[in-house]
């Protein structure tokens, strides 16, 4: 049963115009530009001129150079899903724009403003499922040739992990030191170490994931949380006590350790489903390659 919509007055559809009008902008900057999502501001774009302007609408479906964008804004209508490429755009967009305010000395409102609306662009991005073509899931058999490619996968899915764990740490640090108004001169030099060594910390922790996740949870979101919380109370409680972090909370101020630590609590929990996302998808494409390999091989006839 379609929905029955209200007419809507002048002033509704000049405010609806209005903003369709400038979400296709933002929208059409999108395909030029890299990092501004496209298949949102369309999707915006296109109910807003369904329900104000017939003609518009119209018009609007009608544009050649409009068409692949569009093609994605109705499939996630229909299906209610985004590609992976889109999701991750609009995350890469939402959490630059936070360590954008982190390092440029923006106000404490600003920077706050960002995270809730970083978190909330996570949230909604982790709750609409990916555009995927279903794939069975991956047999591993008990051979060194599986078990070497898990291993591979591990080290390069927690190095990713371990890249992003490693921003987040130096993002929250700084964020304390703004909030605490002791904020130090940012250093490049020390950042990129601090990265170089979360990532190799990560690969090696990828390489225990690769043994470990059989024995982890079922179900894609408790699985990559729980090998995370395992992370965070074992070398997340030696990293803690190790002498340059307590250096570096001190350096902060002792009152903050507890906001440093409640936010580095879910900087380990991103990081086990950056790993276990990865992971997945790593295995995922694997699959999808031998079996493009597989429909593409000569039928063998029949004796």
């Amino acid at each position: 049963m379609k929905p029955v919509y209200k007419p809507l007055s002048l002033a509704q559809r000049a405010v609806l115009i209005g903003v369709g009008t400038t979400t296709l902008g933002f929208g059409i900057a999108g395909m030029f530009l890299p990092g501004v999502p496209t298949t949102i501001f369309l999707l915006i774009t296109v109910g807003c001129y369904a329900r104000s302007s017939e003609r518009l609408y119209v018009w609007l479906l009608t544009r050649p150079w409009l068409q692949k964008p569009l093609q994605t804004v109705f499939r996630f209508k229909e299906r209610g899903t985004l590609p992976l490429r889109i999701k991750l755009i609009a995350q890469g967009v939402a959490w630059s724009s936070f360590i954008l305010t982190v390092f440029t000395g923006a106000s404490l409102f600003a920077q706050i403003s960002t995270l809730a609306l970083a978190t909330t662009c996570s949230i909604v991005m982790a709750v609409i499922k990916t555009d995927d073509d279903p794939l069975p899931a991956r047999a591993w058999r008990l051979a060194p040739a599986d078990i070497a490619e898990q291993l591979w996968f591990g080290a390069l899915a927690g190095a990713l992990g371990g890249a992003i764990w490693g921003l987040g740490g130096r993002v929250i640090m700084r964020f304390v030191a703004n909030v605490a108004g002791q904020a130090p001169q940012f250093d490049l030099r020390l950042t990129l170490m601090m990265l170089v060594a979360t990532t190799v910390l990560g690969l090696l922790t990828g390489l225990a994931y690769a043994g470990l996740r059989r024995r982890l949870p079922k179900g894609k979101w408790i699985h990559g949380m729980t090998f995370g919380l395992l992370v965070m109370l074992t070398l997340g409680t030696i990293l803690y006590v190790n002498p340059y972090m307590q250096a570096d909370i001190a350096r902060v101020g002792l009152q903050w350790r507890e906001l440093i630590v409640a936010l580095f609590i879910p900087n380990f929990i991103i990081y086990g489903l950056v790993t276990s996302l990865a992971f997945g998808r790593l295995a995922r494409d694997k699959s999808a390659q031998a079996a493009a390999r597989h429909r593409a091989a000569p039928s063998q006839p029949a004796q």
